[in-house]
């Protein structure tokens, strides 16, 4: 999972991706939100997309990976933090601890998560969310 801001289009677009446990490609799926927030509400409200997602697929032993260190280090050690990101991030807690019992998140390098990072830059420039079932073009020259 990854977000992209672009201010001039007041947009956060999100890029997810599943693939298996080889790293093979399953599915991705680009979105974006209005207005544009900060980098960390941003991220936040990119995981809290992507675990709805993989749980309307029925998806289990899921491990979320992201390179929004601030999301993986509260998800994993929590604060009481009472902003608008302690909040997305609690509920994403909360929907990890009902729904996905055998999962992790874990922190990958931007190098690591290019295709999801050059999905939701693309994601601000579609007109409504898109599923992608094959490798989509754009991502081709990652795999």
């Amino acid at each position: 999972m990854d977000a992209s801001f672009l201010e001039a289009l007041n947009c956060v677009g999100f890029g997810l991706c599943i693939r298996d446990e080889y790293g093979n490609f399953i599915k991705a799926k680009t979105l974006w939100s209005n207005p544009v927030c900060s980098s960390d509400v941003g991220e936040a409200f990119g995981f809290y997309h992507v675990i709805q997602w993989v749980r309307e697929l029925q998806l289990s032993n899921v491990d979320f990976e992201m390179d929004a260190k601030k999301v993986v280090d509260y998800f994993n050690k929590g604060r009481n933090d009472i902003s608008e990101f302690g909040a997305i991030m609690d509920e994403c807690r909360k929907n990890c601890i009902d729904y996905f019992e055998n999962s992790k998140v874990e922190f990958s390098r931007r190098q690591a998560n290019v295709v999801a990072h050059t999905l939701a830059r693309e994601a601000i420039s579609l007109a409504s969310p898109h599923v992608f079932d094959d490798v989509p073009f754009l991502s081709q020259l990652y795999f």
